[in-house]
């Protein structure tokens, strides 16, 4: 009888969702645990899936725009990025780790996935986790 409880035990802890922060610092110099999801918006337009993300903390705007090819699999085609802070801005483009897209047939599309913002030397600064979100339109 204990080993039946120890098995689910383990598999209620492995089916357990694992939680990344919504905001990374990949130098982990920043704590941005305060950073908040505020929308994810867009459109999809046949095969072609235009997205906004934005995320914000009490003091900053982070803005990231996503076009996406939905297919099998559906893959980020371009993105950039753009953080406006209290007296300074900072831009970039994206690149993506993961990509989950759901539905859009008959009810808006989903799209979630992790993503990597690049700076003009092209290194990875940053990691947004972005949950599988139904979008609004824009």
């Amino acid at each position: 009888m204990l080993a039946r409880w120890c098995f689910a035990l383990i598999v209620l802890t492995a089916c357990g969702s694992s939680q990344r922060p919504l905001l990374e610092d990949l130098s982990q110099h920043e704590n941005l645990s305060l950073f908040k999801l505020q929308s994810v918006q867009g459109i999809r337009d046949g095969d072609r899936l235009a997205a906004q993300a934005m995320l914000s903390d009490s003091s900053s705007i982070l803005r990231i725009d996503m076009h996406f090819a939905v297919g099998s699999p559906t893959r980020l085609e371009s993105g950039t990025w753009q953080w406006t802070r209290t007296g300074s801005a900072s831009s970039g483009t994206v690149s993506a780790r993961s990509v989950t897209f759901l539905g859009g047939q008959d009810s808006p599309p989903s799209i979630g996935g992790a993503f990597d913002l690049m700076e003009s030397g092209g290194t990875a600064h940053y990691r947004v986790n972005i949950p599988v979100t139904e979008l609004k339109r824009q």
